[in-house]
């Protein structure tokens, strides 16, 4: 499996880790972790909790673009050991950008949100110059 493929894998399971974090944020704030309605919970909750679920919620959303940007040039033919470094900052963005959610970095969490859609569009870049 390329570092790529590897670095989806690390995303997703980020996610699960963010998802852990935030049920513990939720327990805490709101004393108990309601399984039976946790979006509606999730409306109620407020300051670093409903920041870790909005940063677990953004992640889950841009998954599909990374994941995507990712096949994209494993199909046109990238070389693993160029996809890997785009792969990489993908992932060194999220840990910024989930850092910045959780302690409330506003600036700095829109900067690298940015650098990791950069990172996506670079693998969409480089699939387009080995398939055309």
């Amino acid at each position: 499996m390329t570092p790529a493929f590897w670095c989806i894998v690390i995303a997703i399971f980020m996610n699960y880790l963010l998802a852990g974090l935030g049920g513990w944020l939720t327990t805490q704030q709101t004393g108990r972790l309601d399984i039976r309605y946790p979006r509606l919970q999730a409306q109620s909750l407020t300051g670093m909790a409903a920041r870790v679920n909005a940063a677990q919620a953004n992640s889950w959303e841009i998954l599909t673009v990374f994941a995507c940007s990712v096949f994209i040039a494993h199909l046109a033919g990238v070389p693993a050991s160029q996809s890997a470094l785009p792969a990489y900052l993908f992932i060194a963005s999220r840990i910024l950008y989930c850092a910045c959610y959780t302690f409330n970095l506003i600036p700095w969490r829109t900067v690298v949100f940015v650098v990791g859609i950069f990172a996506c569009l670079w693998l969409i870049k480089m699939a387009a110059s080995y398939s055309g």
